[in-house]
């Protein structure tokens, strides 16, 4: 699976006022990284990797990644809490997408700050995500989450478009989006599709949804606790993914993307930590139509420390120019959606 950049997460772990043992939960690619980021902190590492049959086929032979002090293997959730308890963890970091739901639960038992578990897909699965946006009156793409083809092209024929998007409905899975015409090129795309998505996230679900626009933008943003207790998300990084072309109507979009992230990452439930989030805009420049939702991914740090916008700029930055601890091409999102 993708993984959270360990610049990041150091970012916010180096706020602590005394450095302890961090559990870093699924780190089956970049393992060895997030040991060295977290060690030049004073940080202990603790890697939680959940046994063979809990994990998805692509990382079952999957070997404890180097560098860490302790490795956990999580069998029950009563267990790996009991083991971190006795290492003195205090902070929990998801290793990636495939890490998300396990590192809020350990979170959640340990009295971290945190998410809810409960909610835990709205952070990386785009078809909760578009289900949430809808619930709450927020503008998102047009779409279906199934693992039936059969429903996917019903679907389609339900709602004509220029294009569809096909991807996994888990964001951050490393297996390409495809852009469909048709139908019939759904229907084509499909299987590969499918296989891929059921071994790389363990789930054979994906999502359909009318083709984003061709002027897409990147948003990286940190989450921490407000003055009064609210979630504040802070602006870190903006980047176009395409030539943008026009601009919309009102100025440029770097206001509006942030107001509607914003929007975003509290119906998501985002609470704390780095999160990237995929945004388009319609190609009808003309329309004076918002940004839509491609998919978001919000790797929780539980951890005390709350200080994360002060280690960043807290600036918007033009598109294309990369922010200290983000990259152009960042390892949070694979595929061309």
């Amino acid at each position: 699976m993708t993984s959270v950049p360990p610049s990041a997460l150091a970012a916010v772990l180096r706020a602590e006022a005394a450095a302890g043992a961090a559990a870093v939960v699924a780190p089956y690619d970049g393992g060895t990284s997030y040991a060295r980021a977290f060690a030049r902190y004073g940080w202990r590492t603790v890697a939680v990797l959940p046994e063979h049959r809990l994990r998805p086929p692509a990382y079952r032979n999957a070997t404890p990644p180097a560098g860490y002090g302790d490795t956990v293997v999580h069998r029950g959730l009563r267990q790996t809490v009991k083991a971190l308890r006795a290492l003195g963890v205090s902070a929990v970091v998801a290793g990636g997408a495939g890490g998300i739901e396990l590192a809020e639960r350990i979170a959640w038992q340990l009295g971290l700050p945190g998410a809810d578990p409960a909610s835990s897909a709205l952070r990386y699965d785009r078809g909760a995500q578009a289900a949430r946006l809808a619930r709450v009156g927020i503008p998102a793409l047009r779409g279906i989450r199934t693992a039936r083809l059969a429903d996917a092209v019903a679907w389609a024929r339900s709602y004509p478009a220029a294009g569809y998007l096909l991807a996994p409905a888990a964001a951050g899975t490393p297996v390409d989006a495809v852009v469909c015409a048709d139908e019939h090129r759904i229907g084509a795309a499909w299987p590969a599709l499918w296989h891929a998505a059921a071994r790389h996230s363990g789930s054979p679900h994906l999502v359909l949804t009318e083709v984003p626009g061709r002027r897409r933008y990147t948003v990286d943003t940190v989450t921490r606790p407000g003055p009064d207790g609210r979630p504040e998300h802070v602006v870190t990084g903006l980047r176009g993914d395409v030539p943008v072309g026009p601009r919309p109507p009102g100025g440029p979009p770097a206001p509006a993307l942030a107001r509607y992230t914003a929007r975003v990452l509290d119906a998501l439930g985002v609470v704390c930590g780095p999160a990237t989030t995929r945004l388009a805009y319609g190609d009808d420049a003309t329309a004076g139509d918002g940004p839509r939702l491609v998919c978001a991914l919000a790797a929780p740090v539980m951890t005390p420390a709350d200080e994360a916008p002060r280690t960043a700029t807290g600036r918007h930055r033009t598109a294309g120019v990369p922010i200290p601890w983000t990259t152009p091409d960042s390892p949070f999102f694979h595929g061309r959606s």
